[in-house]
């Protein structure tokens, strides 16, 4: 979970206001000084901290609420908003239109991620139906050219550029427009790595955003700088036209607080965050979702996008085989290859607001998940369509092919017959209106919403 440390604070925090009987001034303060503490570690602004936590202290205290109102929901919605102000500021706006071109800049200084994120933008456009086009202009940067183009690859999509031409002006004019023409809808332009005392480069990028006129102009942001992102932010606003902010590196740093408020106080939205080292590992930055996951509220509806943006549930044979109870292992592996597809599981028991659970019981349900696969990958088409013909003798040969022990092949076939019943009591909610989710297997230590949510669809499933 990005700031990992912040949300276990904030989270403490919440829970123990929930917990007291009456919220007096004394709980209040005990409350403020919580908030103080887990903002200040996170190397949020102390100036910034402190005034957002008067603001809060300040409403808890004198703001009169109706009767039907519980004060200690009163405060935590205080928390809520102030720490969106805080931490994230508005959402984006979308500025990318559908069925047009569209050029996106990258600027940034060199090492904060600015190629790794063309390479992670391009994947999530693509995964979005658009033509995707990369573009690298960096001619100072020695290997610059030849990354992109690795990236690029790896995406799927064209990489264009010309290593031998140091004319950096000519090359965002002549390769975004051989793009836009070979009828690339999107063009994600690098440009070489910043600083803000190198004239010469800001002089450049300054060049190339008049010329290109690009829809939306991105900075982006390595979140460990902490509170120095003001500054850098500051400076490239005042240079070029900043539309939105990818704050990268927020996986590993306990900085990140410092970095994600700093962007929001130059008034510039993030548009995304970077959470890991692999090609989709940018996540869209909704604030209200954000500081719900940290502040441990579920969020379910984040969640049940992110599964039907999988298709989860798309094909609609296996809706009809579903209705009918004809379940089979075959169904069971698309669907974890789908739900792999959703995001690691960490991820999404952060939306559920299971952020802060062990971490030995979310690594419990990714290895569940390989565990799984690979012994379907060792039954026959026969066990697959029929797995209550899978006995003794044949759980022995899966044994010795899959390389696992016997009571994981018996844990995946009651998971199989538990996970077959719900799938059913699901999609007869879904059509009765009820609304319906798909279920995820092999989860231990789901967090309380969650199991509320599975009682309405089966009280046989375990987790």
């Amino acid at each position: 979970m990005v700031l990992e440390n912040l949300g276990r604070s904030l989270d403490n925090a919440i829970r123990n206001i929930r917990r007291q009987p009456k919220v007096d001034k004394e709980a209040i303060k005990v409350l403020i000084q919580d908030l103080q503490r887990a903002l200040l570690t996170a190397d949020v602004q102390v100036e910034l901290v402190f005034a957002m936590t008067e603001a809060i202290q300040k409403a808890a205290i004198n703001t009169k609420i109706s009767e039907n109102t519980k004060r200690k929901n009163f405060i935590i919605k205080l928390v809520h908003d102030e720490l969106i102000k805080t931490l994230g500021g508005k959402k984006a706006p979308i500025r990318i239109r559908s069925g047009k071109k569209n050029v996106i800049l990258l600027v940034g200084i060199q090492g904060s991620g600015k190629t790794t994120s063309v390479g992670k933008l391009a994947h999530h456009f693509k995964s979005k139906g658009f033509k995707v086009a990369t573009v690298t202009t960096d001619t100072w940067r020695p290997g610059a050219y030849e990354q992109l183009v690795q990236l690029s690859k790896q995406v799927g999509v064209e990489c264009y550029g010309n290593p031998n031409e140091k004319n950096a002006l000519k090359i965002a004019i002549k390769e975004s427009k051989k793009a836009i023409n070979e009828g690339h809808e999107i063009i994600i332009v690098d440009t070489a790595g910043r600083h803000k005392e190198e004239k010469e480069l800001i002089e450049e990028m300054i060049k190339i955003e008049n010329v290109l006129k690009p829809n939306e102009t991105i900075l982006v942001i390595d979140g460990t700088l902490g509170q120095q992102a003001f500054k850098q932010a500051e400076e490239f606003a005042n240079a070029t036209s900043i539309g939105s902010i990818i704050v990268t590196k927020l996986d590993g740093t306990a900085k990140g607080g410092g970095a994600l408020s700093a962007c929001a106080a130059t008034n510039a939205s993030i548009r995304f965050i970077g959470v890991g080292e692999n090609i989709d590992d940018l996540e869209e930055f909704e604030p209200t979702d954000f500081v719900g996951s940290l502040l441990g509220i579920p969020n379910l509806e984040a969640l049940v996008q992110k599964v039907q943006e999988a298709e989860a549930m798309a094909d609609p044979e296996l809706q009809k085989k579903l209705m009918r109870g004809k379940f089979t292992l075959d169904d069971l592996c698309s669907l974890l290859k789908n739900f792999k597809k959703v995001g690691k599981f960490k991820q999404l028991l952060s939306m559920m607001g299971g952020g802060n659970i062990p971490d030995a019981l979310k690594e419990d349900a990714e290895k569940n998940i390989q565990k799984w696969e690979i012994i379907l990958n060792s039954l026959t088409q026969e066990e697959k369509e029929n797995p209550t013909i899978i006995k003794k003798e044949r759980k022995k040969r899966i044994h010795k092919g899959a390389g696992v022990e016997y009571a994981e092949i018996n844990r995946m076939l009651d998971q199989y017959k538990q996970m077959k019943r719900m799938m059913k009591n699901m999609i007869q909610m879904a059509k009765k209106g009820k609304g319906g989710m798909p279920g995820m297997p092999g989860m231990p230590g789901m967090p309380g919403g969650m199991n509320q949510l599975m009682k309405k669809f089966g009280k046989d499933f375990k987790f």
